[in-house]
Parts: C-alpha cells; sequence; structure tokens
C-alpha cells in the first residue's frame, strides 16, 4: 500500500482548487467568446461584410487581422471547432479516467 505524505496531498489539494476556479472561469470565457463570435458570425454572412469587403472600408487594427479579410473570420470559426474538440475530449477523458 503505498504511504502517502499529508502535507503534499494539501499542497495538491490547495493547487487543484486553484486550477479548479481557474476552469470554471475558462468556462465563463468560452461563453463570452461563444456570444461575440455569433454577433461576428452573423456579419460575416451578411450583406453588409460583402458591401464593405468591396469597399475596402478602413478599419483600426490592433495587433490582429482585419474582418473584412476573406479568412479572418473563417479562421475563427475553424479555429473554434478545434478548441471545441479539444475541450470536449478533455472532459470524455475525464470521465474515462485517462
Amino acid at each position: 500500500m503505498p504511504q502517502y505524505d499529508p502535507q503534499a496531498m494539501q499542497r495538491k489539494y490547495e493547487r487543484w482548487r486553484q486550477l479548479h476556479r481557474q476552469q470554471e472561469e475558462a468556462q465563463k470565457q468560452w461563453l463570452e467568446a461563444q456570444a461575440l463570435l455569433h454577433e461576428l458570425q452573423a456579419y460575416y454572412q451578411s450583406p453588409q461584410w460583402r458591401e464593405d469587403h468591396a469597399n475596402n472600408v478602413s478599419l483600426e487594427c490592433h495587433g490582429e487581422y482585419s474582418i473584412l479579410s476573406e479568412d479572418t473570420l473563417w479562421d475563427v470559426l475553424v479555429d473554434r471547432d478545434e478548441v471545441a474538440k479539444r475541450w470536449m475530449r478533455l472532459g470524455l477523458d475525464a470521465f474515462d479516467g485517462k
């Protein structure tokens, strides 16, 4: 039977609690990101986006790609799907004990 150091286990528990709170915050951030993406996707699929794109509307970008680039919002949707799959796999692995 393994021997455990109770103080080391206490530290591990405290670290787990800290990480768990961060995971809960990440879930809130995920929901916020989803709401933002929903609005971005609606714009991307609208006639206005096509007009703005065709008219080369000038945007002030702060270190990010322009939303008027054909690939920017498409890439965001693909990236979101990949992150969602990783979150799902992590959750399934937790249930499967991996």
